[in-house]
């Protein structure tokens, strides 16, 4: 049996990523009590033996919350049946979540005297869960063609039997630090593209951009010394099972320098076994460019 877990914060995008695992050959399920999901898995277990379902898809969020050992009960009754199984974890900013009820108008799971404290308390009641996740995506600025795109794009690493999953974020430090990121590295030392006319309007996707981002010693020098740290690093998160890390790299738009380094890192760290490399562009995603 092939299962995945897919949960998060209401609002993020549950509903388009269950279709996507539809879509997927996925047989879904949402909203099951957690006190009630592990029965029906033991069941449909029984059902793969026969091979009646292979593979399923099972939405979880606060709502199917009962008590505070629901969560604990849950895994350890799948762990006892030696089910394989990956979390996926949405999210979005405090500020995204509040413009998409306040959008919808719709209500909340969480019956609190304000949105914003139904969503604080939702975001502390699924931290232990969040904790085991396999892969946390951030749909604040995703359309449901690039989180469906994402979904797709983790459900072929699963079957790598993939230790840790590397985020690779672009950004501007004009537009504000990334909130979600373990590490940032300061690319704006560097020499700017933007200052040549006949790169301005062009980004590290370019290969004259790029080229030119990656042909000064001091670049050379910053990334070699950005790659052996994280290099460094892997096989530790790995020993401490970290599931997913995520490196965010900033010059000042987030357009040409820090997409050439992420471009760059992204090649360099698909060599090594055993990782998944993502990468976005923040400033892309959000038309800053």
């Amino acid at each position: 049996m092939e299962l995945i877990i897919l949960t998060g914060l209401s609002g993020s995008g549950k509903s388009t990523g269950l279709k996507t695992l539809e879509d997927l050959g996925f047989f879904t399920m949402d909203n099951i009590p957690f006190r009630f999901a592990g029965l029906i898995l033991k069941d449909l277990k029984n059902s793969a033996k026969n091979k009646e379902v292979q593979k399923i898809a099972l939405g979880l969020d606060v709502r199917t919350i009962i008590d505070a050992d629901d969560f604990n009960t849950f895994f350890t009754e799948i762990d006892n049946l030696n089910i394989d199984y990956k979390i996926i974890f949405l999210e979005a900013s405090i500020q995204c979540l509040l413009n998409r009820y306040n959008l919808t108008r719709r209500k909340h799971p969480l019956t609190k005297n304000t949105l914003l404290q139904s969503i604080e308390d939702e975001i502390f009641l699924m931290e232990d869960i969040k904790d085991k996740t396999n892969l946390i995506i951030d749909t604040s600025f995703l359309s449901a063609k690039e989180l469906s795109r994402k979904i797709e794009t983790a459900v072929a690493s699963f079957s790598k039997n993939i230790l840790l999953n590397i985020h690779l974020q672009s950004f501007g430090f004009k537009h504000g630090v990334p909130i979600d990121a373990d590490m940032i590295f300061d690319v704006r030392t560097l020499p700017n593209p933007y200052y040549l006319e006949e790169l301005r309007e062009k980004n590290g996707f370019n290969d004259d951009v790029f080229d030119y981002v990656m042909s000064f010693e001091s670049s050379q020098t910053l990334y070699n010394k950005i790659l052996d740290l994280v290099t460094f690093l892997i096989p530790s998160y790995i020993k401490d099972e970290k599931r997913h890390l995520t490196i965010g790299i900033g010059c000042s738009g987030g357009q040409h320098r820090s997409v050439s380094f992420v471009r760059r890192l992204q090649k360099d760290l698909n060599n090594i076994e055993d990782i998944n490399i993502y990468s976005m562009h923040r400033e892309k995603e959000r038309g800053n460019w």
